[in-house]
């Protein structure tokens, strides 16, 4: 047999190996995941008393008794469906003058500066309570706004899942030793505020 007619079987060989690599397919199977889809969790809370909704403690005319004393106690739910951290503080405190008679100014000569607050948050103590044991506590003087909320926060973290209930309840008191004419008109406003904030750990 000559080179070239061996060249050319050769080549022809090459070419027919080519052309059958090129055609060669695998075996193939599918399956398909079907309706997809990611749904948030929520976060939600609710805290009433006595069934009733969210409403504020009013106490008037102190003074009327030399001690007052009182509680309001809150169920708070988890009504999510994720893991939250119940946290609790005051907000917006003010002591408020509301003007200076003759009485007050003798106990409290500057009670008539425009710029300066009331003398009764600092003659009552505001305690807070969770579950029957009490947790925090402060005067209600404006210095002190954020120390029944740093306390809380101190605590081992309170988590709630969901549908859980815990029991958180103000507790509040003075007694006549523990002011004067100083007070007399003044006011105490502030806000008690539940937040439940997602848990990730």
């Amino acid at each position: 047999m000559n080179k070239n007619v061996l060249y050319s079987v050769i080549l022809i060989a090459i070419v027919a190996i080519g052309a059958s690599i090129g055609t060669y397919s695998y075996f193939t199977a599918n399956r398909t995941t079907n309706a997809n889809k990611f749904v948030a969790g929520t976060l939600d809370l609710d805290v009433s008393a006595n069934g009733s909704v969210l409403e504020p403690f009013v106490v008037e005319n102190i003074g009327n008794s030399p001690t007052i004393s009182g509680s309001k106690t809150w169920t708070v739910k988890n009504t999510g469906s994720l893991p939250g951290r119940l946290l609790i503080g005051l907000q917006n405190l003010s002591n408020l003058e509301n003007g200076c008679n003759d009485q007050e100014k003798l106990a409290d000569p500057t009670c008539e500066d425009l710029n300066k607050e009331g003398n009764l948050g600092s003659a009552i103590n505001l305690k807070i309570s969770l579950d029957g044991q009490e947790v925090a506590g402060s005067t209600l003087s404006g210095q002190n706004g954020a120390v029944i909320g740093t306390a809380w926060d101190g605590l081992t973290p309170v988590i709630l899942q969901p549908g859980e209930e815990r029991q958180v309840a103000a507790y509040w008191e003075t007694d006549g030793s523990s002011y004067g004419n100083e007070i007399q008109g003044d006011s105490v406003n502030f806000d008690l505020n539940f937040r439940l904030v997602q848990q990730t750990k």
